[in-house]
């Protein structure tokens, strides 16, 4: 294990706080000692960050003492971290969810950081056959990266060029031959154990030289998946990705790794062939949505958005008039005395004070509901007035109602004929709806 090979990783890294995921194992160990060589060249700040899961009972408690005299004997600042897990069969999810919620603490308060992790060839390479066992694309298979951002955090891993007998060489040569090793590793209960105690091996016994192999393409696949993604990163762009057209002139390779830079999220294989066939399909003018993690990805008519399955609706609120303005989620109401029927836009009603009352109540529209049209008798369905007007589901548009919770105003969609202005009004009040948000009623609309 040379270790030179690891000096662009620190050297990037000068004058940072480098928290060291430190088990015990070999790999952590080599990876601690490795940030150590370059500590005072580059200004480092080392500190070795031991979770104890509390999963192996006096082994773990045992992972945890050595960590803690390894470091004091090297001069390396040393945190513990305790995880307990009960009532979950999901242990090792669970337990990744955990160390990474505290990754995020502890580089919330630090703005020159990074997280050290002691990954290597061997776990890349059983994750290249894990991956693809579980139709994973070329980037996936190529996991985990070197160096890469998860939810803000600076991630990298010095030691993926060195085989698991290369490290456990360099720490021999240290004078080092206790390092801890999780009993667990050797049960061969989850798949995989399986395929480092028993397929990889018979594999490689079978074939002479395929571990080279192996490692030689996974090399120049990486190549590969660097072009692709960094084309997908020159093809992303924040405003074309809201139209139907841009993902229908995007190539497969592309599409799924521009969703990801979109989104923040890696989309599964259902979801790409759900896509892939309403991108075939006639624009709706009702929206359709397909399910994307915990939200939703949404079509209607030519616009393709993202929306919160989470995402709250305020509920009814009365508007006292005498109050100027109210806030209606991302919306801004404003009230304010006129001598001008006109307006500038749908998002602009004029009424006749006197008929409309002292206070207005702002909702979200109701399935169903009807209002009569300015200038006639007659009522239509707010949905029809909706897709008519063509109005992106995702503006959240409230209607506005009269003390009897009759429609008179539905923003950006109709003026009711209740409580219009006329020639005999003798007090005109005008209502305008803005948001930021959607970039309407701020002079860019």
């Amino acid at each position: 294990m040379n270790i030179e090979l690891c000096r662009k990783f620190f050297a990037s890294r000068r004058n940072y706080t480098v928290f060291a995921g430190f088990s015990g194992g070999a790999d952590s160990t080599a990876a601690l000692l490795t940030a150590l060589h370059f500590q005072k060249e580059y200004d480092l700040h080392i500190v070795a960050i031991h979770f104890n899961h509390h999963l192996r009972g006096t082994e773990s408690d045992g992972d945890a003492l050595w960590c803690r005299l390894f470091a004091e004997k090297h001069g390396i600042e040393y945190r513990e971290i305790n995880l307990h897990f009960s009532g979950t069969t999901a242990i090792e999810d669970a337990a990744r969810q955990a160390r990474l919620q505290h990754w995020t603490n502890l580089a919330a308060d630090k703005k020159m950081c990074s997280v050290m992790l002691g990954h290597h060839a061997d776990d890349r390479m059983e994750n290249f056959f894990l991956r693809l066992l579980r139709g994973s694309n070329l980037s996936g298979l190529l996991s985990p990266k070197a160096e890469y951002n998860l939810n803000g955090i600076d991630i990298f891993r010095p030691l993926l060029n060195f085989s698991r007998k290369d490290i456990e060489k360099f720490l021999l040569l240290q004078g080092i031959d206790d390092w801890r090793i999780d009993s667990t590793n050797a049960q061969n209960d989850c798949s995989r154990n399986v395929l480092r105690n028993m397929i990889l091996p018979q594999l490689f016994k079978l074939f002479p030289g395929a571990a080279g192999g192996v490692k030689q393409s996974l090399k120049v696949l990486a190549q590969d998946a660097d072009f692709i993604e960094g084309c997908a990163a020159e093809k992303f762009d924040k405003n074309l990705v809201k139209t139907r057209i841009y993902w229908q002139n995007l190539h497969p390779a592309l599409m799924v790794r521009i969703l990801r830079l979109w989104t923040g999220e890696i989309p599964t294989a259902d979801f790409i062939t759900r896509f892939q066939q309403e991108l075939t399909l006639l624009p709706p003018s009702e929206v359709r949505k397909i399910p994307y993690g915990k939200d939703f990805i949404c079509f209607q008519n030519t616009s393709v958005y993202r929306e919160s399955a989470a995402m709250a609706v305020p509920e009814e609120v009365i508007w006292h008039l005498d109050s100027p303005e109210y806030v209606w989620g991302d919306w801004l109401f404003v009230a304010e005395s006129t001598s001008d029927c006109r307006v500038s836009s749908k998002f602009e009603a004029v009424f006749d004070a006197e008929k409309l009352g002292d206070y207005l109540l702002i909702a979200p529209p109701c399935p169903g509901e009807r209002m009569t049209i300015f200038g006639t008798t007659r009522t239509e369905k707010l949905k029809k007035l909706r897709i008519d007007s063509k109005i992106p589901a995702h503006y959240n548009l409230p209607v506005v109602k009269n003390a009897a919770g009759i429609i008179v105003w539905a923003p950006g969609i109709k003026h009711s004929a209740l409580a219009a202005a006329g020639k005999n009004s003798r007090k005109l009040l005008k209502i305008s709806a803005k948001s930021a948000k959607f970039g309407i009623g701020f002079g860019v609309n």
